[in-house]
């Protein structure tokens, strides 16, 4: 089965609520409100993705976390790289020398293809278009 880990489909959540309100500041403890996750994952969360260069970190009194960019110059091959490694349906779709039949194996190609695919369609949507056109939550402030 393909699928994204528990903290890759968080952090997709966790940034598609920042990008609806971008102009604010958020805190590790009114994020962990407002998309309703344990203060301990979104803080982990925001590390890897500051880490990664898709949010920016502010410090002091009125500091917290933002996007780096615009929702719409973010995509989600992006969010997952930064949250499960790079794309690969396979191990060889990504490194030579992980399996010891590469050498003879008459269908890399294909699965390097297919990977390929995946990984265009990803990075294809943006986080914008993730954003829901019928949601009208409002954010938490910094002291709620």
């Amino acid at each position: 089965m393909l699928r994204v880990s528990k903290l890759t489909d968080y952090g997709s959540v966790l940034m598609s609520y920042m990008a609806r309100h971008p102009e604010q500041i958020f805190s590790t403890a009114c994020l962990a409100r407002a998309v309703y996750l344990p203060p301990t994952t979104v803080s982990k969360l925001l590390k890897i993705l500051h880490s990664n260069g898709l949010v920016l970190s502010t410090r002091g009194k009125n500091g917290g976390y933002r996007l780096a960019f615009p929702a719409q110059q973010i995509t989600l091959a992006q969010i997952v790289n930064a949250l499960e490694g790079k794309v690969a349906i396979t191990e060889c779709s990504v490194k030579e020398g992980l399996c010891h039949i590469e050498d003879h194996c008459e269908i890399r190609d294909n699965w390097r293809g297919i990977n390929r695919v995946i990984y265009d369609s990803l990075s294809q949507v943006t986080l914008q278009d993730m954003l829901s056109q019928e949601s009208t939550t409002e954010p938490l402030t910094m002291t709620e």
